[in-house]
């Protein structure tokens, strides 16, 4: 059998770096795409690739190196992405800082996935975007983020169908609260916009590993995850 060639963004660190070990233990080759390519796993296994999701001649760029560094592409996870403005009032949210969760979540997610078809439309394949709960099946304590994750959302949705007539699986990930930096600093930025430290406290002692998020997205990514379409909602 040959080895599962995957690429994987945002794979230096929280739930893709936790992707990414997972699917080096099944045996995967791995791309990782990044800003901060110092973070990503040492491995023969491994070929890191500067990106910024949110510019698309970057996206570009690094999903030609990455293509031409495994020899093609037998899935796709794409977990790149940002959290700001957690618990503040709509009234005070800047258009950049709107803008900027927008650019990197959804417009992001659009970019990923269009490289992603163009390396996949060959051989069929796996495209996984790791969405949310928050703004999919309920609200997020952040406005931004959650139209964010919405958007992804109905972006995978309408991949699907678009997709599956070249043999291209899409999912919809979404993980429950996951104990990563990225949340870390979000529920910080709850406090300091006027949450408690003890409404915020029950939240940080529930967030999951994002190593087991992690596997559960290197399942997605394999073969076993053929058995299943959709939304994938891990909680």
């Amino acid at each position: 059998m040959s080895r599962r060639r995957v690429i994987v963004t945002g794979g230096g660190s929280g739930i893709g770096r936790g992707a990414v070990e997972a699917l080096l233990a099944d045996g995967a080759r791995v791309a990782v795409l990044d800003l901060h390519l110092d973070a990503i796993p040492s491995s023969p296994d491994v070929s890191g690739h500067e990106c910024d999701v949110s510019e698309e001649s970057s996206v570009a760029a690094a999903f030609t190196a990455a293509v031409e560094w495994l020899g093609g592409a037998d899935a796709v996870i794409h977990s790149a992405g940002i959290m700001r403005e957690q618990a503040r009032d709509i009234r005070y949210i800047t258009l950049e800082s709107w803008s900027r969760v927008l650019d990197v979540n959804l417009t992001g997610s659009f970019l990923v996935a269009r490289e992603a078809v163009r390396a996949m439309a060959d051989s069929g394949g796996a495209l996984i975007l790791v969405g949310s709960g928050a703004g999919t099946t309920g609200p997020s304590g952040s406005v931004p983020y959650g139209a964010s994750k919405g958007g992804v959302n109905g972006l995978a949705m309408t991949l699907a169908e678009h997709l599956a007539p070249l043999g291209i699986r899409v999912h919809n990930f979404m993980p429950g609260l996951v104990d990563t930096p990225l949340v870390q600093r979000s529920l910080d930025e709850a406090v300091a916009n006027g949450r408690t430290e003890t409404e915020i406290q029950a939240a940080r002692q529930g967030a999951v590993s994002p190593a087991g998020v992690g596997r559960l997205l290197a399942f997605l990514a394999g073969e076993g995850g053929d058995a299943l379409r959709g939304n994938v909602a891990s909680r």
